[in-house]
Parts: structure tokens; C-alpha cells; sequence
């Protein structure tokens, strides 16, 4: 077994000093990757902006997909009712404080707080009725409404209103929605219409001394691809068209920071995210000042050559130094056959092996294992090598000086090279 046959690098080639132009080319690269970096992030601004203006959720008042209701709010502007879309609660407390000729309409209610709702039914109080579009039940329980949740398994398409309702005639008929509200059990102060299997698509719970009339509506027959069958876009408009004006609230995940009340408050203090941004920019700028400029480029020619044998005795040296050079070239040969075996699809314990390193005196034990005997013939025969000296090096008594246990790890590192080598 012979080790690897190396050839001495040529020497590296002298370091060219750094010239003025050189430096001038730096600064205009620097200059260069700065502006298409200001550039770049400009245009993801530009683009972020555009796409914040394309409205895809659903029951949004802006969307014009069939999901929304865009065409519910044209219609109503097109009966003298203006429609106010606020998204948050900052747009609602801009908003002029609605009177008894403001109708208050919110939908998409998942980020709505106990604090917003709390807000929303503060500003509201004076509101002429309030309209709440396909809630869910956390929000139905944030408003304090005494509806809840429920399901009809009718087939029908069309469900009449059954109803005596403002706005809302009995013979009116809607599409039929399977996911509708209900009173909650015995109370039976609301009005429910469009009604199946005791699921209905609306309902109105009364006004009280602190707040106005509240209409709880299924959005399906509100979406710009239903609103036009049945009578469906006559009752939207009389329903949400009752005053002379209209706002629009859609709760923001942001809400709670608002009002300063909200059920998330922090103890940070609000200057302290500008100041963690001043500090980043500070430090990168720190960076470009005082980080590490480069000399220039020295060529040197390609491959370097290592010598293998330098890592195998790097290695020995470390075994060597952890007084264990028995049992660690047992671990190491275990190791060795281990990865053979599995190279020649022989089988091969290498738990049971290692265990029985622990057995008896381990400077002096050879490799019983039954199985070892067609793993050293296959190794000797794919390698080329005589069968006698595969059979002393895997299985013969374990080194016992430092200089021994070098030749070992070598000789195992060139057995395992050979066998895999040789297709």
C-alpha cells in the first residue's frame, strides 16, 4: 500500500501594490451597488404600494371579485347613500362621529378585540341602526349579542322573509345561505328572517338605551356574483341604504395599538423601535468605516495539493494524546470493516463488535467475529491484495505504541482507498 504521490506547488506570485485608479474603481463599485441597492428597494416600495390597493378579501367593500361587495357599496352611492370604508381603527376615530343619519356597517370581524368592539359600540351609540356582516362567534360574543352560530341543511336556493322587518317585506325572497345565525336559547327579543331549519340569514336584535338597532346578515347573498338573483339586491340596498350616509368598518390586526386601551398593551416604550432602527444603521455604517479592507488579489496556482497521510496522522496524534490507542484503533478498524462491508453488501455488526471491545484485554484480543472471514476474502480480492496480510490487519491483535498505532490507522486508510477504488 503505497501513500499518495505529491508534487510541490510552485511559488505564489508576488503582490501587485494597489494603484490610485484601483482605489477610484472601488469607490465608483461601491457607488454603483449603493444605487442599485436604493433603486431596488424603491421599486418593492412602489410595487407593495400598487398591490396594497388591489382588495381580494372577501365581503370587502373594494373588491371587485365575486367575493366581494363592490357592487353593493356602487349601488348605494348610486342611491345617494356615500359609503366611508375605514380599515382600522384609526381610519374610524377620523371618521366624524356618526348621528342618527349614519348607518355603521363592519364586516370581516376575525381581528376584531374585545377592545375594538368595546370602541366600535362607543362610537356607534348614536349610530341609526348597526349592521355586522357574517360575524363569528367570538365576535358575536365580543358584541354582546345574543346570537349564535348555526347551520340549516336545506336544498332550496331561495328562502322567503317570513318577516316584518324596516326595509324588509314578508314576501321577499333571498338566496338561501346554509350558514346562518340564531337566537340564543329562550331569548326571543330579535327578529329573524329568511328562515330554514331554525338557521336564519338575518336577524335584528332590538336597540337598547346604550346603543342602536343591530342587523346580523349572511354575506353570501351580499357578494358581487349573488347580489343580482332573486330579490337580493333590493333588500341589501333598503337594509343598508336606511340612513343618508354609511360607514364601512373592517377591524385591522393593528387595532389595539390605536386607541392605547387595547388587549394587547406593551411595556416598550414606542420610541424604542426608531431607536433599535438608528442603531442598526449606525452599526452598518460602523461596519463600512472600520471593517477590513483587503489587500490586492496574489495569484497562486490551482489544485494545492494535501497529503493524505497528514490528516491520518493528525488523527493518530490525537487518539495518542487521549491514552487510548488499544481500544481507539479497535474503534477505528471496527469502523473500517464496518463501512468495507457495507461498500461489498456483506453483512456486518458493528454494535456487537464495538461492545465486545470491553471484553477481555483489548492491546492484545483479535477480531472473532465469524462473519469477518468473507469480508476480509472480498476486500483482498477487490483490492488485489494478499488475503493473509487483509486478514493480520482486520483481524490480528490491536497496536500497542503510538508509532504502531500510526501504521495501523495508515494501513486502514489505504485498505478502505483500495476497496472502493476498484470498480
Amino acid at each position: 500500500m503505497s501513500g499518495p504521490v505529491t508534487t510541490a506547488a510552485p511559488p505564489s506570485a508576488p503582490a501587485v501594490p494597489p494603484s490610485s485608479g484601483g482605489a477610484r474603481r472601488n469607490w465608483i463599485g461601491w457607488t454603483l451597488v449603493a444605487v442599485v441597492v436604493i433603486a431596488a428597494l424603491v421599486g418593492l416600495v412602489v410595487i407593495a404600494g400598487g398591490r396594497g390597493q388591489e382588495r381580494t378579501d372577501p365581503l370587502d367593500p373594494e373588491n371587485p371579485g365575486p367575493a366581494g361587495t363592490a357592487a353593493l357599496a356602487a349601488v348605494l352611492d348610486d342611491h345617494g347613500v356615500p359609503v366611508a370604508v375605514a380599515r382600522g381603527q384609526g381610519d374610524l376615530l377620523a371618521e366624524p362621529r356618526p348621528g342618527s343619519a349614519t348607518t355603521m356597517v363592519m364586516s370581516e370581524t376575525d381581528e376584531l378585540t374585545e377592545s375594538t368592539a368595546r370602541s366600535f359600540l362607543d362610537r356607534a351609540r348614536d349610530a341609526d341602526r348597526i349592521i355586522v356582516i357574517s360575524p363569528t362567534a367570538r365576535s358575536l360574543e365580543l358584541l354582546g349579542l345574543p346570537i349564535l352560530p348555526g347551520y340549516s341543511a336545506g336544498v332550496t336556493d331561495a328562502v322567503d322573509a317570513d318577516c316584518t322587518l324596516d326595509g324588509i317585506a314578508a314576501d321577499d325572497v333571498v338566496l338561501h345561505d346554509t350558514s346562518g345565525y340564531r337566537p340564543t336559547p329562550g331569548n326571543t327579543s330579535p327578529t329573524t328572517c329568511f328562515t330554514i331549519d331554525d338557521t336564519s340569514g338575518l336577524i335584528s336584535v332590538p336597540a337598547t338605551a346604550g346603543r342602536p338597532e343591530i342587523i346580523v346578515v349572511s354575506g353570501l347573498m351580499l357578494q358581487n356574483s349573488e347580489i343580482t338573483r332573486f330579490d337580493n339586491a333590493g333588500v341589501a340596498v333598503r337594509t343598508f341604504g336606511h340612513a343618508d350616509r354609511l360607514i364601512w368598518y373592517i377591524p385591522d390586526h393593528n387595532d389595539g395599538a390605536v386607541g392605547g386601551d387595547g388587549d394587547e398593551d406593551s411595556d416598550i416604550p414606542r420610541a424604542v423601535g426608531p431607536l433599535v432602527l438608528l442603531a442598526f444603521f449606525g452599526l452598518l455604517a460602523l461596519m463600512f468605516w472600520r471593517g477590513r479592507r483587503f489587500g490586492p488579489l496574489v495569484t497562486e496556482p490551482l489544485p494545492a495539493v494535501v497529503k493524505a497521510i497528514e490528516t491520518t496522522q493528525a488523527r493518530g496524534r490525537m487518539y495518542h494524546k487521549a491514552r487510548a490507542d488499544a481500544r481507539t484503533a479497535g474503534q477505528l478498524r471496527v469502523h473500517t470493516i464496518d463501512r468495507i462491508a457495507r461498500h461489498l453488501g456483506l453483512p456486518y455488526d458493528a454494535a456487537q463488535a464495538t461492545a465486545a471491545l470491553g471484553d477481555g484485554d483489548v492491546a492484545t484480543s483479535h477480531h472473532q467475529d465469524p462473519r469477518l472471514a468473507p469480508i476480509v476474502a472480498a476486500a483482498s480480492r477487490t483490492a488485489g491484495l494478499d488475503p493473509r496480510q487483509v486478514g493480520a490487519l482486520l483481524g490480528g491483535p490491536l497496536p500497542q505504541t503510538p508509532d504502531d498505532l500510526l501504521r495501523f490507522v495508515t494501513d486502514l486508510t489505504a485498505l478502505e482507498k483500495e476497496v472502493r477504488r476498484t470498480p
